[in-house]
C-alpha cells in the first residue's frame, strides 16, 4: 500500500516537471518525499535494498506521468495557452502562503540570500536565446542536451527551480518536451540527456544534504527567491495577452489553481 501512494505521488511530481514554472521537487517536499528521496539516493551503498524500494516506485510514477502527460500539456499548450499558464500560476501561488511560514526575513543576509535566489534564474535570460535549440548530431548540440539534463537533474532535487521554465529561457522547451513524450525516438538525445541527469541528481544531491544540514534557514530562503522568480516569469509570459473578454475567466482559473494547491500543501 505504501508503494502505490509512493507511486501516485510521483505521478504529481512529475506532472510538475513538465509543467512551465513548477517544480516538481517542490512538489515532492509538499507531499512529504523530498528529504526521504534525497537521503536515499545519498545513502544507496549503505542500504541499497531500502533506498531502491522507496525510490522505485516514486521514479515509476515520474517517469510513467512525463511521458503520459507531455502529449496532453503540449495539446493545452498550443490551444488554450493563456489559460493553462494561468492555471498553473495559481497552483504555485498557492504553496507560497504555508512554505512562507517556515523561516523569518529580518536579517540583511537573509534578505540578500533570498534576492539571489529571485535573480538566478532570469540570468539565463541574458544568454540570448532566439529561437527553438533542435540538435544537430554536432558535439556542441549533444554536450548542450547533457546541460540540459543536469539542469533538469537540478529541478528535481532543488525545490524552487522550475527546469521546465528554464528550458524556455533557453529555448529548447519544446525540444525536451517532444522528447519526453517519445524517448525511444531519438536515443542518441536521450542517451546524452539522461547522463546529465543522472550525474546531475547525485551530484545535486550530494550538495543539497550537506547545505541542509548545515543551514536549513539560508536553503529556505534562497528557495523561496526561486520561488518568487518562477512566479514572476510565469505572470509576464500571459499579463499582455488577458484582455477585458478573458479577464474574469483566468482570475477563477487562478483561484481555482491557488485552491488546489493550497489544499495539496
Amino acid at each position: 500500500m505504501q508503494n502505490l501512494f509512493l507511486f501516485f505521488k510521483g505521478l504529481i511530481v512529475g506532472i510538475g516537471k513538465i509543467i512551465p514554472g513548477v517544480s516538481g521537487s517542490m512538489l515532492a517536499a509538499l507531499f512529504g518525499i523530498y528529504e526521504n528521496s534525497i537521503y536515499a539516493i545519498n545513502h544507496l551503498k549503505d542500504d541499497y535494498k531500502k533506498s531502491i524500494s522507496y525510490l522505485f516506485p516514486i521514479g515509476l510514477g515520474v517517469v510513467l506521468s512525463i511521458v503520459l502527460f507531455s502529449k496532453i500539456l503540449l495539446y493545452f499548450l498550443n490551444y488554450h495557452y493563456l489559460f493553462t499558464i494561468f492555471f498553473f500560476l495559481g497552483l504555485i501561488l498557492g504553496t507560497v502562503p504555508k512554505f512562507r511560514l517556515q523561516f523569518t526575513l529580518k536579517k540583511k543576509y537573509d534578505k540578500l540570500l533570498c534576492l539571489l535566489g529571485f535573480c538566478l534564474p532570469f540570468s539565463f535570460s541574458f544568454l540570448g536565446v532566439t529561437q527553438e535549440f533542435v540538435p544537430n548530431g554536432s558535439i556542441l548540440s549533444y554536450c548542450f542536451l547533457f546541460v540540459l539534463g543536469f539542469i533538469d537533474a537540478l529541478s528535481m532535487v532543488i525545490p524552487g527551480i522550475s527546469g521546465t521554465a528554464i528550458f524556455m529561457m533557453l529555448g529548447s522547451y519544446t525540444t525536451i518536451l517532444t522528447l519526453f513524450q517519445n524517448p525511444f525516438s531519438q536515443l542518441d538525445w536521450s542517451c546524452f540527456f539522461g547522463f546529465g541527469v543522472v550525474i546531475g541528481i547525485f551530484v545535486s544531491s550530494f550538495f543539497i544534504e550537506y547545505v541542509i544540514q548545515k543551514n536549513k534557514k539560508s536553503f529556505l530562503v534562497f528557495v523561496y527567491g526561486l520561488l518568487w522568480s518562477s512566479i514572476v516569469y510565469l505572470f509576464s509570459m500571459v499579463i499582455f495577452q488577458v484582455n477585458i473578454s478573458t479577464f474574469l475567466p483566468v482570475v477563477f482559473i487562478l483561484f481555482i489553481g491557488f485552491l488546489l494547491s493550497n489544499i495539496f500543501s
